[in-house]
C-alpha cells in the first residue's frame, strides 16, 4: 500500500484533553502502520500554570505554530485585507505545508475562526483537508461565527466523533450531514495488561481536565458528599488538572471531605490504566456540548462501569443498565442514587464492566480507529486525482 504523509492539526497539544489524546493516538497508530505523520498545534500557554500539561506518546513529535484566527473585515480590522493573502501563501502554517509536503491535512481544530486560514492554505497547496469535530456545541464560534464554519464547505470530508456531534453541526453546515462517524480509540492491549491500582481503601474514580464550564465535577463532589456516611470506607479520586482544581479543593473542604476526596493531579497513561482497573466505578458528569469523552472508553476498556450524564455522545456509548448508568444533567440526587446503586451491588458492577469491556474491545481499539481514518484519507486522495484542480476564492 502507498505510504501516506498525513498532517494533523490540533490546538493545545501540550495540554490535558481528550482531543489532544485522540490526535496523539491517531498519530502513533498511523506511524506504526508505516505512514509519515506530522502534528502541528497551537500552544496552550496556561497549561503549566494551571497544572494540566500532558506528555505526548513516544515517537510522536509536535511543531507549535500560530494558526491565525481570522477576523471579520471592518474599518477596525483593515489589516485583514493584507493578512488573508499573507497567511494563505507565507503564513507559518502555509510554510510548514510547503516544507513538509503532506498528501492530506486532517484538522482537529475547534476554533471556527481558524477554518478559513486552514482551508485557504490547503487550497493554495492543492491539498485535500479533512475536518474532525469533537464537540456538540458552538464553543468555537469566535468572531466570524458561521462564516468561519462555512469555510469547511470546501473540505474533502467531515468526521464527527459521535452522532450527537454530527447532528449539531449538520444544522449549521450542510456538508456535515454526510459526516463519517469515527470515535476516538483506546489501546486495548495496554488496558488489559494494566495492573489494578491497590490502595488502602476502595475508591471511585473521575478523570478529566478540571474545567467546570464543561465538566460537572462539582456535582460529583456534592453527590459524593451525600454518600460518605453510608459508605465510610470508600474514597473519591479525581485525576487531572486545570483552571478549576483550586475551586474543587475548596468545595471538598467546605463539605468536610478533604480526607475522603483526593485530587491526584495529572497522571501518566500507565498510571491512569492502573487507576481505571482498580476503581469500583468511574464517573464524570458533563455539561452540554460533549462529543464522546475518551475517558469513558478508557474506563470501559479496563472493565469498569461508568456513571455519566445523558448528554452529547455519552448516550451513544453508555447503555444504561448494561455497561453503566446515565443520569439527567445537573441532577445531583440522581447522580448520587446511581452511584449508590452500583456500590451496593458488586455483582452488577462486575457484569456491567465485563459488557462494557467487550464492547470497547470489539469496536473502539485505537488501531481500528486509525484504519478508518486511513481508509477515508485514501478515498479523499482518489477523488482528488479524478477531479481537475480548480482554484477558488478564500472564504
Amino acid at each position: 500500500m502507498e505510504v501516506l504523509r498525513v498532517l494533523l492539526l490540533v490546538e493545545g497539544y501540550n495540554a490535558l484533553g481528550g482531543v489532544a489524546e485522540v490526535v496523539d493516538s491517531l498519530a502513533s497508530e498511523l506511524t506504526r502502520a508505516g505512514h509519515a505523520v506530522a502534528v502541528v498545534s497551537t500552544l496552550d500557554h496556561r497549561a503549566r500554570e494551571n497544572g494540566h500539561e500532558r506528555v505526548s506518546r513516544r515517537g510522536v513529535d509536535c511543531t507549535y505554530l500560530d494558526i491565525w484566527n481570522r477576523k471579520p473585515l471592518s474599518a477596525r480590522h483593515l489589516e485583514t485585507l493584507f493578512r488573508i493573502p499573507y497567511n494563505t501563501r507565507w503564513g507559518a502554517l502555509a510554510r510548514f505545508m510547503r516544507e513538509w509536503n503532506p498528501d492530506i491535512v486532517n484538522s482537529h481544530l475547534w476554533a471556527w475562526d481558524r477554518y478559513p486560514t486552514v482551508m485557504s492554505a490547503c487550497r493554495a497547496a492543492n491539498l485535500p483537508m479533512v475536518q474532525t469535530f469533537h464537540v456538540s456545541d458552538d464553543r468555537g464560534r469566535g468572531r466570524l461565527g458561521e462564516k468561519g464554519l462555512r469555510a469547511l464547505d470546501d473540505a474533502a470530508a467531515i468526521v464527527a466523533v459521535s452522532a450527537a456531534t454530527r447532528d449539531h453541526f449538520a444544522r449549521l453546515l450542510p456538508k456535515a450531514r454526510e459526516a463519517e462517524l469515527i470515535p476516538g480509540g483506546v489501546d486495548c492491549e495496554a488496558a488489559l495488561a494494566a495492573t489494578p491500582s491497590v490502595r488502602d481503601r476502595p475508591y471511585l474514580l473521575c478523570a478529566c481536565r478540571l474545567d467546570l464550564k464543561h465538566k460537572a465535577v462539582d456535582l460529583l463532589v456534592d453527590a459524593f458528599a451525600a454518600l460518605v456516611e453510608e459508605f465510610p470506607e470508600v474514597d473519591l479520586l479525581i485525576a487531572g488538572g486545570g483552571p478549576d482544581a483550586g475551586a474543587l479543593h475548596r468545595r471538598a473542604v467546605e463539605n468536610r471531605l478533604d480526607g475522603r476526596i483526593e485530587l491526584l493531579g495529572v497522571k501518566t497513561r500507565e498510571e491512569m490504566r492502573s487507576l481505571y482497573r482498580g476503581a469500583m466505578l468511574f464517573s464524570l458528569p458533563s455539561r452540554p456540548g460533549e462529543g464522546l469523552p475518551l475517558v469513558f472508553l478508557e474506563a470501559l476498556a479496563a472493565g469498569t462501569p461508568v456513571v455519566a450524564t445523558d448528554t452529547g455522545g455519552a448516550r451513544e456509548l453508555i447503555r444504561s443498565g448494561e455497561n453503566g448508568i446515565l443520569v439527567a444533567e445537573e441532577d445531583t440526587a440522581g447522580l448520587a442514587a446511581a452511584i449508590r446503586d452500583l456500590l451496593r451491588a458488586p455483582e452488577m458492577r462486575r457484569a456491567m464492566g465485563a459488557r462494557g469491556q467487550a464492547m470497547v474491545l470489539e469496536n473502539y481499539a485505537s488501531s481500528r480507529c486509525a484504519a478508518r481514518y486511513e481508509q477515508l484519507y485514501r478515498s479523499c486522495l482518489r477523488i482528488k486525482r479524478e477531479r481537475p484542480h480548480r482554484r477558488t476564492l478564500s472564504a
